[in-house]
C-alpha cells in the first residue's frame, strides 16, 4: 500500500488550512491566511517549495485558472492519518494490532471498562 511520506510541521499546518477550505487557494489567499492567523509572513517562493513538496508526496493537486495555479488536496485528512497509523502499526509492530496493544499497556493491567470498551469496538468491526 502506498504510504504518505511523513509532513513537516508547517507542511502539515498548510495541509490543514486546505483541507479546512471549501474551494481550492491559491498561493496568495496561503500566504493572506497564514499572515491573517499564524502571523506568519512568507515569500511567495517558499510557499511554492511547500506546496511542490506537497503535490511530490501526493497529498495535493494543482489546477490553473488563467496564470494562477490553485491547489486543493487529493487525499483526506482521515486517509492521510490512518495511513500513518497503519504504517506505524507495520514498521513498529509486524502489522500486528495485538503486538500493538500489548506494547501499548507494557504489562500494565487493562481496566474492566477499557476491556469491555475494546471487546465492543472489535465486535463492530
Amino acid at each position: 500500500m502506498n504510504r504518505a511520506k511523513k509532513l513537516s510541521k508547517t507542511e502539515y499546518k498548510i495541509m490543514q488550512v486546505l483541507w479546512q477550505s471549501k474551494s481550492p487557494m491559491s498561493t496568495a489567499q496561503l500566504a493572506a491566511y497564514f499572515a491573517e492567523h499564524y502571523n506568519k509572513e512568507w515569500k511567495a517562493s517558499t510557499l511554492a517549495t511547500f506546496l511542490a513538496r506537497l503535490i511530490q508526496k501526493g497529498l495535493i493537486s494543482s489546477k490553473r485558472e488563467g496564470r494562477v495555479p490553485y491547489y486543493h488536496p487529493i487525499k483526506s485528512q482521515k486517509e492521510y492519518e490512518q495511513d500513518g497509523a497503519q504504517g506505524i502499526l507495520d514498521t513498529l509492530y509486524d502489522g500486528s494490532i495485538k503486538n500493538f496493544f500489548a506494547a501499548l499497556y507494557g504489562g500494565t493491567p487493562m481496566s474492566e471498562e477499557d476491556r469491555n470498551s475494546l471487546k465492543e469496538w472489535l465486535d463492530n468491526q
